[in-house]
């Protein structure tokens, strides 16, 4: 799955109804657990099961919740603004925990932590892992305790839930710094933008595998499409072929523009001299995806992109050379509409903004900018 909350490694389940009285479902102090599999956290508190745990989680109720991360940057924001603030306490509802042990005199009070406050209880999940084990606090106005996930191939593992407090913040913070006067997407909505802008997932390992048309467009900023950086956008724009030993007449007329020298000598260097791959990006090609995405072509840009890129008029081509990877990314984490006005934020530290327009029974880039508090 891309793009959405991927709860194989980040997330998982739906909204589960919050208690209305807290003090109802509050967990009855549990007997003390084995001493060698955890530690108290506090002499004033009774250890807390896991079952205490999963209780917790059934009875919170984030209208009075704030979330805190710890790291580069300290910020508070309430936990109940992230549009998806549901889903991620759903998460840690459908969660698997075990109580654990910590080494006496460590409290995780130092180093990148984000950390859950609600009326008489307080969660805490750490970036760093003790001893192979990476901690999650839960502690209430009697009870407490230290817990980590249990491990289970394909389906969880404990830097899960950093990862899931960490994104919830992202959120919530998104969503108190550029809330606004549209109206705030639904959980569903945010879930199919983030679909819609994500890149290409090597689902072997579940990282991006591939660059997707649509990050082109993230790879500078501009208040019109037509504006967009030539070079930057076919960087790493999916490739319609990398020239091969059957293109060498084709590449030398690259050469004729490129010059690329090697050897001691510094002699114009054949295609199986070249020390990084040559691509091939057809015009044509370039234009559906910036019709798809933006309405326009390459004859509609303000600046030339025939003189700005690598263009060859014979072949009627767009060439790059690229070996490393480096699309661009846009992942919203907030989001609003006001009519058919879509405006997206993303959360990354130097956060971007994206405008869309509804058309055609779908949607097109208005403007990619640096988002004025990021």
């Amino acid at each position: 799955m891309r793009g959405k909350l991927i709860f194989s490694a980040v997330l998982c389940g739906l909204l589960l109804t919050a208690c209305a009285d807290r003090q109802a479902a509050a967990p009855a102090p549990a007997q003390e657990p084995d001493a060698a599999s955890t530690r108290e956290p506090d002499s004033a508190r009774v250890l807390l099961d896991v079952s205490g745990v999963d209780d917790i989680f059934a009875g919170l109720d984030l209208s009075n919740a704030d979330l805190t991360a710890y790291g580069e940057e300290t910020g508070t924001y309430a936990a109940g603004a992230a549009i998806r603030a549901e889903e991620y306490l759903a998460a840690l509802r459908g969660y698997t925990w075990e109580a654990c042990r910590v080494p006496d005199g460590w409290d995780g009070d130092e180093g990148y932590r984000c950390e859950l406050t609600a009326p008489g209880v307080t969660l805490t999940a750490f970036q760093s892992s003790v001893n192979s084990v990476r901690p999650f606090r839960v502690l209430t106005d009697d009870v407490g305790g230290w817990y980590t996930l249990t491990f289970m191939l394909d389906e969880q593992a404990d830097w899960m839930v950093y990862n899931t407090f960490m994104n919830w913040y992202n959120e919530a913070r998104a969503a108190a710094l550029y809330g606004g006067e549209g109206t705030p997407l639904t959980a569903e909505e945010l879930d199919w933008f983030q679909d819609y802008t994500a890149p290409g997932y090597d689902e072997t390992w579940g990282g991006v595998g591939e660059a997707a048309a649509i990050s082109c467009f993230f790879t500078s900023h501009y208040s019109d499409p037509r504006d967009l950086d030539a070079e930057e956008f076919l960087a790493y724009c999916p490739d319609q072929g990398t020239l091969g030993p059957e293109d060498e007449a084709e590449f030398q007329l690259v050469q004729a523009r490129t010059d690329w020298r090697v050897g001691e000598d510094a002699h114009l260097a054949a295609l199986d001299e070249m020390p990084v791959p040559c691509h091939r990006l057809p015009r044509t090609y370039i234009d559906e995806i910036l019709t798809q995405y933006a309405g326009i072509t390459v004859e509609d840009m303000h600046t030339d992109w025939r003189e700005e890129a690598l263009y060859i008029p014979e072949t009627d081509c767009f060439y790059t050379f690229t070996s490393d990877f480096g699309p661009g990314s846009f992942v919203p984490v907030y989001g609003e509409k006001n009519g058919g006005l879509v405006t997206l934020w993303d959360g990354g530290g130097g956060a971007d903004v994206l405008t869309l327009q509804s058309a055609d029974g779908g949607y097109r880039i208005l403007s990619h900018q640096a988002a004025a508090n990021g």
